[in-house]
């Protein structure tokens, strides 16, 4: 079977190719489902891992999703290789009897194929400016070389300058620096509705990553509102429609760090830290709070970041999420997460020598030369410069060496579901058809039936249910008992007295959508 390599990116069209293999080597593990459509024509994919003839639903689930931000494709390589790590490697196979796993391996396919086939650099999408916008710069592929780079023009104003020993990659222009030449830099694109000037303006550029509906805001990478795209939209539709998810994991690549919310509530907050502390000893990767994220370089980032899926998932719908930051090319470069936040300047001279030699030492390019075009608006430019994911992407080496610990780490996850247990069931005779059935019900599982009991959302309210089948009549109490969220280890005593003759069967069942669930069968005397 085709399997998915941890040392390269993917384009969407090999995506598919891998998750369609998986589905039809292991159909009856593997489920491939077209979640929806987006306005490139591309498909959002879902895939359902369970084995066993009960319905996948019915059993907690554990949720990835990769491929929100174009760039940062080793998100989506994650998740291929944990589909088929699954799959193929007997041991960690072996959850997949217990819980349901759901990976969504590129939620953005038009930004993510756009970055990967073009070297295209955004952040999730770029949308275009309202028709007739005067000046509107138009990404294209205008030399033909398949790819989107930059163009450039010399102009006193510039605040670029040639990288020392490199004239393919810019650097930005000090304070006091007369030593030319300087040059503007723009996307390589057309330039609608020009006037001539020679100005342009950029198109909205989008993060879908911001367009969860927790927090969010009214600003450009926000969208208009949340889930105005179809990306943010189906992650949204996706954890609606599946209240079994128990814990979510979005994959990313910025720089390394697994980045936490602290709940308000002690419990939920030390889960998190149990989570991001086991995946800090099996990675290497530190873990950190939002609020601090950026901040310990002496980044000035704000400390709540709106419209994130990080904290939709945990406030709308109780789950403990967190937002696996993979690391980035300057990682690669020995930098420390520190060290980049509080570097001023990723691309000073002093980091792009180091960038260069780093990358010819393992044979990826970085930057094409400039080759002069006649721009049909701005004269004569130049096309070129750096190949911006290629820069950006951590190195296949470390990929290599990460990534399977990345994915001990999920597994690991994946078995710290709330499971339901009914211990000193009995049913004893009061006489004629009076019976009385006692039961305890235990939570054995290492989470909480109700992952994040801090949650506010309506729908994180996941209330475990226990029920008694059977008996022609219940006396002391409705035959289902709503008993709300059991921690690790708490149980609780459930009585009934019921009408059931001699000989009946009689069920208890203890049910939660996050959790396994348990049933036991007595008998009356």
């Amino acid at each position: 079977m085709t399997s998915a390599s941890c040392d390269r990116f993917y384009t969407y069209e090999e995506i598919e190719t891998l998750v369609k293999a998986a589905r039809d080597a292991h159909p009856d593990i593997c489920t491939l489902e077209a979640l929806s459509t987006t306005e490139g024509g591309r498909t959002i994919w879902g895939i359902t891992l369970a084995e066993g003839t009960d319905d996948p639903a019915s059993r907690p689930g554990f949720y990835v999703q990769g491929g929100l931000h174009a760039e940062e494709g080793m998100g989506i390589t994650e998740c291929l290789v944990l589909l088929y790590t699954l799959l193929e490697n007997e041991d960690a196979r072996k959850i997949l009897s217990r819980i349901t796993v759901y990976i969504l391996p590129c939620i953005n396919p038009d930004g993510c194929d756009a970055c990967v086939t073009q070297g295209l650099s955004i952040r999730s999408q770029l949308e275009s400016l309202p028709a007739g916008t005067p000046n509107t710069l138009i990404p294209q592929d205008l030399d033909g070389d398949g790819r989107i780079l930059s163009m450039r023009w010399e102009d006193p104003t510039g605040m670029w300058k040639n990288a020392p020993g490199c004239s393919s990659l810019m650097v930005r222009r000090e304070p006091g620096d007369t030593d030319g030449p300087f040059y503007q830099i723009a996307t390589e694109g057309i330039i609608e509705n020009s006037d001539g000037s020679g100005a342009y303006k950029n198109p909205r550029s989008l993060d879908m990553n911001r367009q969860f509906a927790a927090g969010w805001a009214d600003n450009a990478p926000g969208g208009d509102y949340p889930g105005r795209h179809a990306e943010s939209r189906t992650v949204m539709e996706f954890l609606l429609t599946h209240p079994n998810i128990f814990a979510a994991f979005d994959i990313h690549c910025g720089t390394s760090a697994l980045i936490y919310d602290a709940p308000s509530g002690k419990a939920d907050a030390d889960l998190l830290k149990k989570i991001v502390n086991l995946g800090g000893e099996i990675t290497g990767i530190v873990p950190i709070t939002e609020s601090n994220y950026g901040q310990y370089g002496g980044s000035t980032a704000p400390t709540v970041l709106p419209g994130v899926f990080r904290g939709y998932a945990q406030s709308t719908f109780g789950i403990p999420a967190v937002t696996v930051e993979l690391g980035n090319g300057w990682n690669s470069l020995g930098m420390s997460s520190k060290d980049i936040f509080a570097a001023p300047d990723l691309m000073c001279a002093e980091l792009v020598a180091k960038l260069i030699d780093l990358h010819e030492k393992n044979g990826s390019q970085i930057a094409a030369p400039w080759v002069k075009y006649n721009h049909p608006q701005l004269g004569e430019v130049e096309i070129g410069g750096r190949i911006h994911g290629n820069a950006y992407f951590m190195l296949a080496s470390d990929m290599n060496e990460l990534l399977p610990k990345i994915t001990t780490f999920l597994t690991k996850i994946m078995d710290w579901y709330p499971k339901l247990e009914l211990v000193n069931v009995e049913c004893r005779s009061l006489g004629g058809d009076v019976v009385r059935v006692r039961a305890d019900v235990i939570n054995t599982g290492l989470m909480n039936t109700m992952p994040i009991r801090s949650a506010s959302g309506y729908h994180a309210q996941s209330i475990t249910y226990v029920t008694l089948e059977g008996a022609e009549e219940c006396f002391n109490r409705w035959p289902t008992n709503e008993i709300g969220s059991l921690a690790p280890l708490e149980s609780r005593k459930l009585e009934w007295f019921v009408r059931a003759k001699p000989g009946t069967a009689l069920t208890v069942r203890a049910a939660c959508a996050k959790a396994v669930g348990a049933c036991i069968t007595v008998t009356a005397d």
